[in-house]
């Protein structure tokens, strides 16, 4: 083959050739430039100018005026931490209307469904079957208290309520509904064991608690899903002794405490004022003994009347204990737990899995009161011989975890997009 390096040369030299205008006619000249109607100097170049005058700007410092200080502050160069990650979020939706807080909603609730978690296709299958409306369940009403006039006639002190403010009240409240375990979620809805139902509580439309649920990385609807499961749960077997110690905790001066029941008073495991009307109304009404105890009970018959109340409720504890845990763990991934319930949280996420989270196959597996303690010893053995089944409990617990900091990522996010941070932080005019 001929080396073809010489042939460059001609190659650019043709390139390089422009051939010689064939017509008969020269190229028509350009036409003369037509005088601007004013005349006027040659402007200078705009950039330059433009750049100069930025410049000049920026020498005079910011268009507007600026809170300074003598030296620079100390601030963390972190991200938001602790109450400092939920303040910014929780400002820009307060400064919402309520109009558009309920706006901002029904669109977090539409992104919610994109995300297509696990979380959200628990809350599908649980609401596609229930049968009825959320607007039928009833509103969270007054408790009743048992009538001394009835039951303690030989002592038959008055009972009044209390003001709910009160001090007395607040810290009774606090001291009784605190002791099994808080918890950081707030639903809108109770199981009512006594009635079988569920109730609706007062705060359940307020858009800032669904907000502040989203917060928490739960989607709107987590909370009456939750609330149905634990329904579906009871079987009703004990509900008179639900009714029973669902009547108001009262003290022995008669003053009646609002939103607080015989079942929170003996649930809390604290020591708690049992007037002879309340004792003697929950004997009356699961026992039908009217005569071994009369008011007023002489001090020598309290430790046999209160070891009785004990026995009477420690099966509610049990069913209740179980069927609220369980439902907690249906939706959330590190539920907060009551009733010394938090060391079994993923042997409970195990017990979901093993009945692919239905719970219509898991309902007749669960024991009575009877059988509470020996179920969940033979539970935690069962895991323990079958490690494959308490991982895919881990699995579960971690993928809820994920899934609840994609809802909380999508509240942040649809914030901003919003406009809501807009409305409380102002960011310098940096492309002004």
């Amino acid at each position: 083959m001929q080396p073809c390096r010489a042939l460059w040369p001609v190659l650019l030299l043709a390139a390089c050739h422009t051939d010689a205008p064939t017509g008969t006619r020269a190229p028509a000249a350009p036409a003369a430039p037509v005088a601007p109607a004013r005349s006027a100097e040659p402007a200078p170049p705009a950039e330059p100018e433009s750049a100069a005058q930025d410049n000049l700007r920026e020498m005079r410092g910011a268009p507007y005026a600026r809170a300074t200080t003598p030296t620079l502050a100390v601030l963390p160069p972190r991200e938001a931490s602790g109450a400092e990650a939920d303040a910014r979020p929780r400002r820009a939706f307060l400064a919402l209307s309520e109009k558009e807080q309920r706006d901002l909603l029904e669109w977090f609730g539409v992104e919610c469904e994109k995300l297509g978690t696990f979380q959200w296709t628990l809350i599908r299958y649980v609401l596609d079957s229930e049968e009825r409306a959320r607007e039928s369940w009833p509103a969270l009403g007054p408790l009743s208290w048992y009538d001394p006039e009835v039951h303690t006639p030989g002592l038959p002190i008055p009972r009044f309520p209390l003001a709910p403010n009160s001090g007395e009240v607040v810290a009774v409240r606090n001291r009784l509904l605190h002791a099994p375990g808080t918890r950081r979620l707030d639903s809108g809805w109770l199981v009512d064991y006594g009635a079988r139902a569920l109730v609706r509580l007062p705060h359940e439309g307020d858009p800032v608690r669904v907000f502040e649920n989203a917060l928490s990385g739960m989607i709107p609807d987590w909370d009456l899903v939750e609330a149905l499961v634990e329904l579906r749960l009871d079987d009703g077997a004990l509900q008179e002794a639900f009714r029973a110690f669902g009547h108001a905790y009262t003290d022995r001066w008669g003053g009646v405490y609002p939103g607080v029941t015989l079942y929170d008073a003996q649930a809390s495991l604290t020591q708690v004022e049992m007037p002879d009307v309340d004792a003697l109304g929950v004997l009356h009404d699961l026992r039908g003994d009217w005569t071994t105890f009369t008011s007023p009970v002489p001090a020598e018959q309290h430790a046999e009347l209160y070891a009785r109340i004990a026995e009477l409720f420690k099966p509610l504890l049990y069913h209740r204990g179980l069927r609220t845990s369980l439902a907690r763990t249906y939706l959330g991934g590190s539920a907060e737990l009551r009733d010394g319930y938090a060391g079994t949280l993923d042997n409970l996420h195990a017990l979901w899995e093993s009945v692919a989270s239905d719970p219509a196959v898991l309902f007749p597996k669960l024991p009575d009161a009877a059988g509470w303690r020996g179920f969940l010893q033979g539970w935690h053995d069962h895991l323990n011989e079958n490690p494959d089944l308490f991982l895919r409990g881990t699995s579960r617990h971690a993928q809820l975890e994920r899934d609840a900091q994609a809802v909380r990522a999508t509240m942040l996010r649809l914030l901003d997009e919003y406009g809501a941070i807009g409305r409380v932080e102002t960011l310098p005019p940096f492309d002004e």
